[in-house]
């Protein structure tokens, strides 16, 4: 058995992952399908092999059917040419969707088309298919006199195999250069990051009575335990780290949040003991996984990020419908999290002891997340303004009425920092009717009055 030392360490990282993040890791790599796939190529060259060498299956079948060992050798020959034409020419496809995505919207979508599991599929069958022509084309030999079937038969079959494949996959391309499916698919990315990282795995030991939190607060100062290393916080145990608070009768306050980057030897956490027994510190170092770079498993800020900056370099590239459209899926993104998360930073156990104190963020938050670096691009822009206050409209229709403020303040400001000498009087009467909506909505339409005033004044 091979020591930890020994392993390189592009192997051994996986060993010190968690089970989510090993998965996460493995399916977002763009080695396992083709890797799967040239394991059943192997399987099925022992196989046909099996099938025309042990068998015999070129002389069972009626001569019509077997073909000679030379003209065997001719088609598995000229399949593997062009197998691997087709896939140098689909490989070359790849590069090219891979410079539009980061030229024209952002390099972080590539981690989304390289995982798609199509895409994979892709790379997988032209890997196997090429990888059974080749390796059958050196076990032929053409001066024998034996008849073949199944080999000749199986490689102009992955021959067709590879042609549907590939008008497949340029499909499969057009389709995701097109903004509309590109956005779709990321944001349903976000609602599968959302719906485990707070409503499976965080909602149900949350404290929802927080009016009585205060009181377990010890006064005394805690203990703290560090970051083994500089990089980002990318996945937290929350499971078991409540587990394990509740093991050592602890109380610990998070003093990162997924997605921050934190220092060597700094604070992750403080925790505080409520006997006098020891606590091995380093196992709650375990249950915070730190790397070189952000991931989408627990972090929603960042999958929300990646939209954004799609709307933002649409906004760079004078492409206004791109921009409106992201708005409206972030949109989206934020009724979701404001209907399946209770946003209190109290985690309890299972006997409803309080064991974690989170450093979260409020739907407030969310919020300036989501449209905070959009306003501020396009605060010269009044239509991107005005679609992102229609936007703001159908959220607040959609969320429970605690949140109306935070909408209306965010508008309140958006509409403050616009930034424009003149309007046309059309715009200015869609401007003021989109705020107006929002403010009827929310039960601010005092405030709309006072900020018409104001803004009017300004502009």
């Amino acid at each position: 058995m091979l020591r930890d030392g020994i392993l390189p360490y592009s192997i051994k990282k996986y060993t010190n992952m968690s089970k989510r993040e090993r998965w996460h890791e493995i399916y977002t790599n763009l080695w396992f399908t083709p890797i799967l796939y040239a394991f059943l190529s192997f399987i099925l060259i022992a196989v046909t092999m099996m099938l025309d060498f042990s068998f015999g299956a070129g002389q069972a079948v009626s001569p019509f059917l077997s073909v000679s060992s030379q003209l065997t050798n001719t088609i598995v020959s000229t399949l593997t040419t062009a197998i691997l034409s087709v896939s140098t020419f689909t490989f070359n496809s790849i590069l090219v969707v891979f410079t539009t995505f980061s030229g024209q919207f952002s390099p972080r979508v590539l981690k989304n088309f390289i995982a798609n599991k199509a895409t994979q599929r892709v790379l997988g069958i032209f890997t196997g298919s090429f990888l059974y022509v080749v390796i059958c084309f050196f076990f032929i030999d053409t001066q024998s006199t034996s008849k073949f079937f199944t080999i000749p038969l199986t490689a102009i079959c992955l021959a067709v195999l590879s042609a549907g494949t590939f008008i497949f996959f340029i499909n499969h391309s057009v389709k995701w250069l097109q903004v509309n499916h590109m956005t779709e698919n990321m944001k349903a990315e976000s609602v599968n990051i959302i719906q485990n990282s707070l409503q499976q795995e965080l909602d149900p030991y949350r404290v929802e009575e927080t009016d009585a939190i205060s009181a377990e607060f010890p006064e005394c100062p805690g203990h703290q335990v560090v970051a083994p290393r500089s990089g980002y916080i990318q996945v937290v145990d929350f499971i078991n780290l409540i587990e394990e608070a509740k093991k050592d009768n602890l109380l610990i306050k998070m003093e990162v949040k997924v997605g921050d980057y934190n220092y060597a030897s700094t604070p992750m956490l403080k925790y505080w003991k409520k006997d006098a027994s020891t606590v091995d510190e380093y196992k709650y170092q375990k249950l915070i996984s730190v790397g070189k770079h952000q991931t989408e498993i627990q972090d929603i800020e960042f999958s929300i990020n990646k939209l954004v900056e799609v709307a933002i370099r649409s906004l760079g590239n004078n492409d206004p419908k791109t921009a409106i459209n992201t708005i409206y899926q972030i949109g989206d993104l934020l009724v979701l999290i404001s209907q399946i998360g209770y946003f209190a930073p109290y985690l309890k156990d299972k006997c409803g002891e309080l064991r974690i104190i989170l450093k979260d963020l409020s739907f407030e938050d969310y919020l300036h997340v989501g449209f905070g670096c959009i306003r501020h691009y396009s605060r010269d822009n009044v239509l991107i303004t005005i679609e992102m206050l229609k936007a703001l409209k159908l959220m607040a229709q959609s969320i429970h009425p605690n949140h109306y403020q935070s909408l209306w303040d965010f508008a309140a400001g958006t509409a403050e920092g616009l930034e424009s000498d003149w309007l046309f009087n059309f715009d200015n009467r869609l401007f003021y009717k989109a705020l107006f909506d929002l403010a009827e909505i929310t039960k601010n339409e005092h405030e709309y009055k006072k900020l018409k005033q104001k803004v009017s004044c300004e502009v």
